[in-house]
């Protein structure tokens, strides 16, 4: 029998992860229309305009994206971005609404070798299963189109709710989603101040996935982990 009642995960870098990477997934997107860069070079674009736009740009946090008009206006701005950084100077809009909807489709994602044992051990063993998010209203639908939706009963996503992590109101309202005490919660995820200080200064038992093996306080190295913690091997 579980120790906790219920477990929550972290989706991107968690359960899947962009396949081969953001900047290949871009160039494939783009390449028909123009597009000459690196995947290297779109790679680190995409980075600085994420920390660009998430932190202290126009963009403003992802918890502001509630609806799919706002949510392509934000990933707009950040892929013309990208594209001015990498000096491209054809239609910027074609190559975004092709990055786009890349980014929709399952081709565009890897799910984790871990993911589904472990989600699978928690289902047979009765633990209620949920994800706790920062993404835009493109999840939900994107974990059908993966087969993951199937595994859990709640999905608390940012941009659904208004609010992002680290912000503690987020766990509170997965906290009382669930009807649940913090201690009988186990979380999930792979950014130590987006996931596991927020969650653990609750009282939810939170742990970093650290599949490179960078080490420090609550970190395992696969989610598989997660059942031992459990006790449930």
């Amino acid at each position: 029998m579980s120790r906790f009642r219920f477990v929550y995960f972290d989706a991107a870098g968690t359960l899947i992860s962009p396949h081969p990477s953001v900047g290949e997934v871009y160039l494939e997107a783009g390449a028909p229309l123009g597009l000459v860069a690196t995947p290297e070079g779109l790679n680190r674009a995409f980075t600085r305009a994420w920390i660009h736009y998430t932190q202290r740009g126009p963009g403003g946090p992802m918890s502001a994206i509630a609806d799919e008009a706002a949510t392509r206006r934000w990933w707009q701005g950040l892929v013309y971005e990208v594209l001015r950084e990498v000096g491209f100077d054809g239609d910027q809009e074609r190559v975004f609404e092709a990055c786009y909807a890349a980014f929709s489709s399952a081709r565009a994602w890897r799910i984790f070798e871990d993911s589904v044992p472990t989600l699978r051990a928690f289902r047979e063993a009765g633990v209620r299963l949920g994800v706790l998010s920062n993404w835009d209203h493109r999840l939900p639908p994107l974990l059908e189109t993966l087969g993951l939706a199937q595994y859990f009963e709640v999905l608390v996503v940012s941009a659904l709710e208004g609010v992002e992590k680290p912000d503690p109101a987020i766990f509170l309202r997965a906290i009382e989603r669930v009807g649940l005490k913090p201690e009988e919660i186990l979380y999930v995820g792979d950014h130590r101040h987006l996931d596991v200080d927020p969650a653990r200064a609750l009282g939810i038992q939170a742990y970093l996935v650290d599949r490179k093996g960078k080490g420090g306080d609550y970190a395992i190295p696969s989610l598989l982990e997660l059942l031992t913690i459990a006790g449930l091997r």
